[in-house]
């Protein structure tokens, strides 16, 4: 486990390790004011073999490589006291952080990653600052903590349509504006103008959708009519897509069972509360008295491998107490159970769900917040052991997609009796991706046919043809499940050597205008030789060659889906006489998102595992069900549809456009410029990616690659970082009495920083806030900076462009960019070109 993933508020180690015999480790060191030598103190006695070979300085930004020159130890005879040695060093270091390196040496006397043996691995290096003597009135230390996360805004709903749900969308937006009025009673004046504007907007929508025949998209009523207009114009009417959830199991012992064999269903009232249960013994009723999930693979067929031992995994905290896991950590370590062996089976892509299972406060299940549950898909597994305990551990890390979006509290104390209380959180194992909607099989009528004789003006012998007729054959059940075809874990990077692995946060939602038919069909009624061909449901049959064996399917307004297939030039036609057997699933829409705690059992087809004792829960709750697009709103956005989604690019503003479609998590803003070479014109286009996306190297190679298929014929391309622009900012800031000037200088240098801070809002100048072009202006320095507790008043002194001579931003309050430019401030001592803040503190004490 990182050391910026876990913070721990008691060192409990370190005790152990002095108490140890064998093990040994730094306690702290010293930089000497020549900042050439370094005091280092051990946590015990000194090892008898520790030479300069042994000992690695690493770190640093601008000045790197620094070596260990020369290694004195000072013992003390004093067995009470520890020993200590002074390390020399060639040269110094900038203001950056180091760390102090204990390793171990190869054969030829080479030193290596390793820790050097007898070393504990918490305690083999020590971080420091060459610096840290440099004079300051304020703590240099960046304050850590476990910080809640920020309350989440309600949002509105901008696709009410009807009177019901234009009324519910008033009185959402009352509730924000007006919290104090509750009325609901129709007498009220306030309720009666609710219910008049939403009679309005009601009449208003019908009086839109009423007009119709099919002849044309504007004046078309059925579902199909309108899906049809719509794909002339380019523009998919899409039908929704089902949900997905996450379901942990636990089981009494280890079990291998096929995905086909076995389905999830949601509690119901059946007298038994058994969690295991047969597919015969389900209720027959109608309508089901349940929703049933299938575990969603890739592939589809695949074994489920689950273990006891992957219940309920503990997090390992070093024998340390009060952990947590900070907002953000991509990384933990997970306790081994096994004593003489491991038992822990963890794979890369494995999923694992973490929860919080007591109160922090109280220790009681009942107490634990149920918002802290987080599923990670891990990138990295490596098992280790801890050398102090001896016990086996597995540290395991996930991709920044799966970050904590909360910190994770893993031991704390009790606020009763200050007794410690451990396993807070735990990892959950056994977790199978699921999705709504239930298989079905049948089979679908005969294709018709009819016999024609060729006309010939002999007598010779006529072979009559069978020629297909019209067959649309339609499912005899309704809600047809759509679902995005789920992506292999790894996917392999056009620009990286190492696969990219598919994070956890990116399988539950759906994009619905992707997904497809959960539906296949295969040919029936086949001669002794012949082979049974699988048909495959496509979104349209424009792409499909004639030997395509592709079929297409439109859902009504009955919600029945209706097959079509190909011509015989876009898909295959189907030969007269063909019987269909069709396999699909019914389930779609929103009908799925269930809440936590509602898929509570599982059923075998077949197999049933007897002697297994097996449970069954879904910690989040079910996720990415929507509903079937209304006709209106295709209605109203296809005929504009093509003129919105640029299929090239033929001007600057194009290249912006296409990279802000289609790298919208990644990058924040994009620009584009046209620029003569000298032999022809190259448009140069500059990327502001957000500052928690991945490698900018590799996004920029992406875009890069993915802009070629549509740049217009003889622009070259370049697509590079956004141009940064450091700034120079003095403030003078005058500090109410009663107040320390360092706290206040504290407080504004974090005001106005480039980093998250700890209630989770961003700082002034983080790189998220600020993009192309963005003038900075004084009024709103000024009301940050007023915003700190105890400022009684701010005066910018200056502001302009670092190594630039100031301009009129003063005068004008406003400190202009140009388009391709972002502003910067860093307040980086190690990095004084990344921008400079200047606090001149006045008054308080």
């Amino acid at each position: 486990m990182s050391a910026s993933a876990l913070l721990c508020r008691e060192d409990s180690r370190r005790a152990l390790v002095r108490a140890s015999e064998s093990l040994n480790g730094f306690d702290y060191l010293e930089v000497g004011d020549d900042q050439l030598s370094l005091t280092v103190f051990f946590l015990r006695k000194a090892p008898d073999h520790l030479d300069a070979a042994n000992l690695r300085i690493v770190g640093g930004e601008r000045i790197t490589g620094i070596r260990v020159v020369s290694v004195e130890i000072v013992r003390d005879e004093d067995p009470e006291r520890d020993d200590y040695m002074l390390v020399g060093l060639d040269r110094y270091g900038d203001f950056s952080n180091y760390r102090l390196c204990a390793v171990a040496l190869d054969e030829q006397g080479r030193p290596t990653e390793r820790s050097m043996p007898g070393f504990d691995p918490r305690y083999a290096s020590l971080e420091f600052n060459f610096k840290v003597a440099c004079g300051g009135d304020i703590d240099c230390k960046p304050a850590q903590d476990c910080a809640a996360s920020a309350a989440e805004l309600p949002e509105i709903n901008y696709l009410a349509k009807d009177y019901a749900s234009f009324r519910q969308l008033i009185y959402d937006r009352l509730a924000l504006v007006l919290p104090d009025w509750r009325e609901r009673h129709v007498p009220d004046l306030g309720v009666t103008l609710v219910e008049l504007l939403a009679y309005v907007g009601d009449h208003l929508s019908y009086y839109q959708d009423a007009v119709a025949t099919e002849a044309y998209l504007d004046t078309a009523r059925r579902r199909i009519s309108v899906r049809r207009h719509a794909r002339l114009v380019d523009y998919r009417l899409h039908e929704g897509c089902n949900a997905r959830a996450w379901v942990c199991l636990e089981v009494s012992q280890d079990l291998a069972v096929e995905s086909a064999d076995v389905f999830f269903i949601t509690a119901f009232d059946s007298g038994d509360d058994t969690a295991l249960l047969k597919a015969e013994d389900l209720p027959q009723t109608l309508p089901q008295p349940y929703l049933v999930y299938e575990p969603l693979l890739v592939p589809a067929k695949q074994t489920l491998h689950w273990y006891a031992e992957h219940n309920a995994i503990d997090f390992y905290t070093w024998g340390d107490a009060k952990c947590c896991l900070l907002k953000g950590a991509t990384s933990a370590t997970l306790l081994d159970p096994g004593i003489e062996s491991r038992q822990l089976r963890l794979q890369v892509c494995d999923v694992l769900i973490f929860e919080e299972v007591l109160g922090p406060h109280t220790g009681n299940r009942a107490d634990a917040d149920p918002k802290h549950r987080h599923p990670v898909r891990l990138i990295a597994v490596e098992e280790g052991v801890d050398p102090l305990t001896g016990r086996f551990i597995v540290d395991i890390r996930w991709s920044r997609a799966d970050a904590l979006p909360f910190a994770l509290c893993l031991s704390a104390v009790k606020d009763e009796d200050c007794s410690p209380l451990t396993g807070v959180s735990v990892a959950r194992g056994n977790v199978v991706l699921v999705d709504h909607g239930e298989t079905v099989t049948e089979t679908l009528e005969v294709v018709p046919g009819s016999w024609h004789w060729p006309d010939c003006d002999d007598c010779g012998v006529r072979e009559p043809t069978a020629l297909p007729l019209r067959f649309r054959p339609r499912l005899s059940k309704p809600e047809l499940t759509h679902v995005q075809p789920l992506p292999a874990c790894r996917q392999p990077d056009p620009c990286g050597a190492q696969p990219l692995v598919i994070a956890a946060s990116g399988l539950a939602d759906q994009d619905v205008r992707l997904a497809l038919p959960w539906l296949a069909l295969t040919e029936t009624d086949l001669g002794a030789c012949d082979t049974p061909e699988v048909w495959s449901a496509q979104a349209d049959l424009l792409n499909s060659n004639a030997g395509d064996r592709h079929f297409t399917v439109e859902i009504d307004d009955d919600a029945v889906a209706w097959l079509r297939f190909g011509d015989g030039q876009q898909g295959r036609m189907p030969k007269p006489g063909t019987r269909f057997a069709a396999r699909y699933r019914t389930g779609n829409g929103p009908a799925g998102l269930v809440g936590a705690e509602t898929i509570t059992r599982i059923v075998f087809r077949n197999r049933f595992p007897s002697g297994a004792t097996l449970s069954v829960r879904n910690p989040l709750p079910a996720q990415g069900g929507v509903a079937a697009e209304p006709v209106a709103q295709a209605r109203l956005l296809a005929p504009h549809a093509f003129r919105q989604v640029l299929q090239r690019a033929v001007t600057c503003d194009d290249y912006a456009q296409i990279v802000m479609r289609d790298f919208a998590a990644e990058v924040q803003k994009a620009a584009a410029t046209l620029r003569w070479t000298g032999s022809g014109y190259r448009v140069l286009v500059v990327v502001d990616a957000y500052a928690a996306s991945a490698d900018c190297r590799s996004l920029l190679c992406r875009i890069d690659r993915h802009l070629r298929s549509y740049r217009r014929i003889g622009h070259d391309l370049e697509v590079v970082a956004a141009l940064q622009v450091p700034l120079a900012l003095i403030l003078k800031v005058c500090v109410r009495p009663g107040f320390l000037q360092s706290q206040i200088k504290a407080s504004l240098q974090t005001m106005f920083s480039n980093r998250v801070l700890a209630d989770g809002q961003r700082g002034f100048f983080h790189p998220d806030n600020l993009s192309f072009g963005d003038g900075v202006y004084l009024s709103r320095i000024v009301a940050a900076a007023q915003k700190v507790a105890g400022v009684a008043g701010v005066e910018v002194s200056e502001l302009r462009r670092l190594f630039e001579a100031a301009d009129d931003a003063i005068a004008t309050g406003v400190l202009t960019l140009a388009p391709l430019e972002i502003a910067r401030l860093d307040n980086d001592k190690g990095f004084p070109e990344h921008g400079l803040l200047t606090l001149n503190m006045e008054g308080g004490r």
